[in-house]
């Protein structure tokens, strides 16, 4: 009997849950709003131009670009071409030993990776149960994971095929450096060192060498939301980390100075849809 040498395979990612999957073309300056998740998520570019916040980063993506949000990262776009953009969106699960390569970058797609998405998107477009929401200007791929049983295994084949080579690639940033956005930068770092504390928005504006109004607009642009509310969710970002480290939620509240276990838990669950004694690892 022959006795063939044997490797153990080294996962180096893993992808046990697509959230959501569709193909969006919004108008010229669109503007969403933004927001905040437990999972990943990835924008791909297929025509246009757009500029993405993520937490205190603005990225301007062209076509072949990528980018993924990590989780709990306050994120938002903009479409910044004239005309319609066509983006490939997913928010997804992302586990493994080289899950943090992904965090705070984007990626400019080589031809062989473009290859790959545009497979994916071959993929898509002729899949049986796409609909296509006219209101929205998107394609949703989503009915298919429970209609067509392989169809889930073969779009997480083409996510593994394009993270892995990227992986063994590198990765190219394109952030945008302007003066206001290094004022946003300096506010968002600033807030992220005071979050146990609840600095007033002329505090933050002064460190920023910038009027209030001034900060104000800024943040608005960049974020589609005032300070308190961005400062809200910086602070609920930290309460889940620490909620994963074991923290209690009496000790993380009073650590964050929340004015009560109530008001904390409350907040907590609206703007990630649990409770905080639910968060997990």
């Amino acid at each position: 009997m022959v006795t063939w040498p044997t490797e153990d395979i080294q996962e180096q990612l893993h992808i046990p849950k697509i959230h959501s999957l569709f193909e969006f073309r919004p108008p010229y300056q669109y503007d969403f709003i933004g927001e905040t998740h437990n999972f990943w998520e990835f924008v791909y570019v297929i025509c246009g131009s757009i500029s993405a916040t993520a937490d205190n980063h603005i990225y301007n993506l062209e076509p072949g670009d990528i980018i993924f949000h990590k989780p709990l990262e306050f994120h938002k776009l903009q479409v910044i071409s004239e005309g319609r953009a066509s983006l490939l969106i997913s928010p997804f699960s992302l586990e493994g030993a080289s899950a943090d390569v992904f965090k705070d970058k984007i990626f400019k797609l080589t031809e062989d990776q473009q290859k790959i998405m545009q497979s994916l998107l071959d993929y898509l477009r002729t899949a049986a149960y796409t609909v296509y929401d006219d209101e929205r200007c998107l394609w949703d791929f989503l009915p298919n994971f429970s209609k067509i049983p392989t169809f889930g295994q073969m779009v997480i084949t083409y996510y593994y095929q394009l993270m892995l080579s990227l992986i063994a690639a590198g990765c190219t940033g394109c952030e945008s450096i302007t003066p206001q956005t290094i004022i946003f930068q300096n506010a968002v770092n600033y807030m992220n060192s005071q979050v146990t504390r609840q600095p007033s928005v002329d505090e933050i504006a002064e460190y920023c060498a910038v009027s209030k109004a001034g900060l104000e607009r800024i943040f608005k642009k960049h974020t589609g939301l005032g300070i308190h509310k961005y400062f809200v969710i910086l602070r609920l970002n930290t309460a889940a980390e620490l909620l994963r480290e074991g923290r209690s939620v009496t000790e993380v509240a009073e650590k964050l100075g929340f004015s009560s276990q109530a008001y904390f838990s409350s907040a907590y669950k609206r703007e990630f849809g649990i409770w905080p004694t639910e968060q997990g690892d």
